[in-house]
């Protein structure tokens, strides 16, 4: 008599691919820190990205745009995209994204102010939507999927990479919400605020807290808790608020210095 055959429970760790703008970014990004791609330097043109990289040209297109929102890369009608005189992430990049952060100060609030309200309610909405079984899997996939990016981009400092992962992470979870008027609200707003995301990553000690608060917003609504999630979408845009109020909107001589030389 055959014996049968045992079988016994193994971890396995789920392979992660970075979706195709996210490799393109990172490609990009690449190319212009290791001096491939220089200051004032024009970069290929949409088609020859997308035919070197093999990706579509709407993917190419996408990640130009978002490197041209954190001003890694600048768009001359007529003549194409060059990387910006400060296109790195080097401290002239940063000062950049903390002048801009600076010199909004007063949007930036009131913007944060509409997400807390929008986003706790996406939050909320989302948890309900797991709880009553009626939430769809693929955008919990993608939190989840969205809070590995974020360590891993974390652990490398990629300040792009964190952003992107940021903004991928809040508009799962508004998919999650099943409400699609929410959704592109959120996409909108996020678009306005790149250059402050990249500001508040940047500072000392936030990809730690960040990575611990979004972790706590999926936990949340993947357990299907509305109360627990829109308590903690709020306790992180406050906590990013804080930050910005505390650090970039105060003086900080060592940029403040450099910039003026």
């Amino acid at each position: 008599m055959a014996r049968p055959s045992r079988t016994h429970a193994v971890e396995l760790t789920p392979l992660r691919t970075p979706p195709l703008k996210e490799r393109v970014v990172h490609e990009l990004v690449r190319l212009i820190d290791e001096g491939a791609l220089e200051p004032g330097e024009r970069i290929p043109t949409e088609r020859e990205l997308s035919d070197r990289l093999q990706v579509s040209r709407s993917t190419v297109r996408e990640a130009v745009q978002f490197l041209q929102a954190l001003g890694v890369v600048e768009t001359r009608h007529g003549s194409g995209t060059y990387v910006a005189a400060r296109g790195s992430r080097s401290n002239e990049l940063r000062r950049e994204w903390r002048r801009w952060t600076r010199n909004h100060a007063g949007r930036v609030h009131d913007l944060l102010e509409v997400r807390q309200g929008i986003e706790s309610f996406a939050a909320e909405l989302a948890a309900r939507r797991v709880a009553a079984g009626a939430a769809a899997s693929g955008p919990l996939e993608s939190m989840a999927a969205a809070l590995a990016s974020m360590a891993d981009a974390g652990r490398s400092g990629d300040v792009p990479a964190l952003v992107r992962a940021d903004m991928l992470f809040h508009a799962a979870m508004c998919d999650a919400s099943g409400n699609a008027v929410l959704a592109g609200l959120v996409e909108l707003l996020g678009r306005d605020l790149v250059r402050e995301r990249a500001a508040t990553w940047d500072l000392d000690g936030r990809p730690r807290r960040s990575l611990a608060e979004h972790r706590e917003i999926y936990e949340a609504v993947a357990a299907g808790d509305p109360e627990r999630a829109r308590a903690a979408l709020l306790d992180h845009l406050r906590s990013v608020e804080e930050d910005i109020a505390g650090t970039l909107l105060q003086p900080d001589s060592a940029f403040d210095s450099a910039t003026e030389r």
